[in-house]
């Protein structure tokens, strides 16, 4: 009798040890993967760029190490906001060089330094615009503070994502500085859930999107009412109501709720995933869509049901999209052999599984995102300094390729053999900028 009450003990003990992780825990494991993901050099840039701009609207000593490269700071932004984005040569090679070198000795200054300790991009525009007799308004703190940089923060990190210059790094950068919960629920804050919600899924960060998706599917539950306007413009949904609107936006957050589901691995995460999938498709029929999406949602499913015939059907609708490429085409036209042939009860094939239906709903995601014509949509809704804001990103832009053409590692050699060519004076001054 001991030895079976020991062998039950042993096994219970091994079984707590290796059963599947809470979904908090795997969420709290998403966010710590998202903190390791932006730390690259791209990121720190950026970060050092935002932290030069806004530090330039402080008034007061925010910390020693501040103290300590507060004049630095100021003679890089003057410097900065010289530079023409028009004209490649409005800074020298000298000034890309000195750039660097202060850059790397105030490195671990801009590491470790949190950029939300300094005025937001607001109230550094609206300084910057006001006429040199206007006093000067007092700089934004606690809740005030806290909301406008949570919205700087989520809106750079919509329009940055599809830039071939800035990128997805430094989008998912703005997303781990910005805190939804700080924002009053809303139709912003609901958009802006599901894009971060889109972004953590491409990262493969599925906790971390579904808690996202989630929220928004409440909210979008206890609100059936609620004006979506943004909505509408965002998605190109011009013909829809507002009814049907709310109805196609419930189905796109129960879409990638569904995704996010799938790529996870325990079994009861497929089967949640396929009640958003059924959720999602019966939303898209009540307001007539029919595109890539529900064409691989619907052959999944019929799959899934063994209705091959519908599953075909649904599959050839797809063969035939502009959306995916030949290879994608031509392996699509396997899969469809492959299930005029299955046996019932058979594994979907290599192709069309999990990967292939997320890397369809990505792509059409992107391919509206790309349409969004964010200047245009932010100043409709009057959003302020949008004309500033976007200014600064293509100065961004057009300042970090000329800065990486003269400082980073690859591109040193080819930088002393141009400064060989002006003069070994100039290549002896650029030694002692790096030395």
């Amino acid at each position: 009798m001991k030895k079976i009450l020991l062998l039950l003990i042993v096994i219970l003990f091994n079984s707590c040890l290796g059963g599947d992780k809470t979904d908090e825990e795997l969420l709290a494991i998403d966010k710590q993967t998202l903190v390791k993901s932006i730390d690259s050099d791209k990121v720190l840039t950026y970060k050092f760029a935002k932290i030069l701009i806004r530090a330039s609207a402080a008034e007061s000593n925010i910390s020693p190490e501040y103290s300590k490269f507060k004049s630095d700071l100021d003679r890089i932004f003057n410097k900065v906001s010289n530079y023409d984005a028009k004209d490649s040569e409005s800074l020298s090679v000298l000034d890309y060089i000195s750039i660097y070198r202060d850059y790397k000795k105030m490195e671990k200054f801009i590491m470790e330094t949190d950029e939300d300790e300094f005025p937001t991009l607001l109230e550094v525009f609206s300084r910057a615009n006001a006429a040199p007799e206007t006093p000067k308004q007092n700089l934004l703190a606690g809740e005030q503070k806290n909301y406008v940089q949570n919205i700087e923060h989520s809106v750079l990190s919509a329009i940055v994502v599809l830039s071939r210059d800035i990128g997805k790094e430094v989008s998912l950068y703005e997303c781990s500085k910005t805190n939804p919960e700080l924002l009053p629920d809303s139709e912003i804050k609901a958009l802006l859930q599901y894009y971060r919600g889109f972004l953590f899924f491409e990262k493969g960060l599925y906790y971390l999107s579904e808690d996202e998706i989630s929220s928004n599917i409440n909210w979008l539950n206890a609100n059936k009412d609620v004006n979506l306007p943004l909505t509408r413009a965002m998605f190109q949904w011009g013909n829809l109501n507002n009814e049907q609107t709310h109805i196609g936006f419930h189905s796109l957050n129960h879409l990638f709720r569904g995704f996010d589901r799938l790529m996870m691995d325990r079994d009861i995460d497929e089967e949640r995933a396929l009640e958003d999938f059924e959720m999602f498709l019966n939303d898209s029929k009540k307001i007539g869509l029919d595109n890539e999406v529900i064409w691989s949602i619907e052959s999944y499913l019929y799959l899934k049901k063994e209705k091959n015939d519908k599953a075909i059907a649904a599959l050839k609708r797809l063969q035939a999209s502009k959306l995916l490429s030949a290879d994608e085409k031509e392996r699509l036209a396997e899969s469809i052999i492959y299930v005029q042939n299955r046996e019932p009860g058979k594994v979907l094939n290599g192709f069309y599984d999990k990967y292939f239906l997320s890397k369809i709903a990505t792509k059409y995601m992107l391919s509206i995102l790309a349409k969004v014509d964010w200047q245009r949509l932010m100043e409709e809704q009057n959003v302020p300094h949008t004309k500033e804001i976007f200014e600064t990103l293509e100065k961004f832009k057009s300042f970090t390729e000329e800065y990486n053409k003269y400082t980073s590692s690859e591109n040193l050699e080819k930088t002393k053999d141009e400064l060989l060519k002006q003069g070994e004076s100039l290549w002896d001054q650029t030694k002692g900028l790096l030395d």
